[in-house]
């Protein structure tokens, strides 16, 4: 085979695998800026993280007395419209991240839905008639999404701010605050 067709069925062989979505060569460039799933469990994993090496927990071990923790929905006042199904998932991404399943076993911490929420529940679903007998609060669990939206030239910039806090129901102060910050870009015309 001539050097010129070969380079001629190599260059056609790359255009295709190239071009198959577009994405194949470079960075994958996003049409959006809203909250994705991966954006969640990232934010959860960070958020259990900094909860797990706080300085509230340090002196907690397995065998204390359990604190019980009722945990809210995350209340969004993001530029996103979240329904409250998914500000609920949010927040149990959060609690069900691996390492406050640790926090669980190792520093005698119980995450609980609140009672609102089991009512609600127990409504609907007749498998949490029973549920939640033995819980009384001793703590409670909030978080907030903010947003900040930026619009330029090189596209659309949003800025995902999560924080959380943990308040001790007897005494009514906060014991526990994080917070998470995520960056989304946007490339492309505002009107697709």
């Amino acid at each position: 085979m001539p050097a010129s067709r070969w380079f001629a069925a190599f260059l056609a062989v790359a255009l295709v695998l190239c071009s198959a979505p577009l994405g194949g060569c470079g960075a994958r460039q996003s049409r959006s800026t809203r909250l994705a799933a991966d954006d969640v469990l990232v934010a959860s994993t960070s958020l259990a993280q900094q909860l797990a090496s706080s300085d509230w927990l340090a002196t907690r071990h397995a065998s204390d007395e359990p604190w019980i923790i009722a945990i809210d929905r995350v209340e969004n006042l993001s530029s996103d419209v979240i329904p409250v199904g998914e500000q609920w998932l949010m927040i149990e991404k959060v609690r069900a991240a691996l390492p406050m399943q640790s926090l669980s076993q190792d520093r005698a911490v119980r995450f609980v839905i609140p009672a609102e929420r089991l009512r609600q529940l127990r409504g609907r679903e007749p498998e949490f008639a029973e549920a939640g007998a033995l819980r009384m609060p001793t703590h409670r669990m909030g978080g907030t999404i903010r947003s900040v939206t930026r619009i330029g030239e090189g596209g659309r910039t949003d800025l995902y701010r999560w924080e959380f806090e943990i308040k001790d129901l007897v005494v009514g102060e906060t014991v526990w605050s994080g917070q998470y910050e995520i960056k989304r870009l946007a490339y492309g015309r505002s009107w697709d």
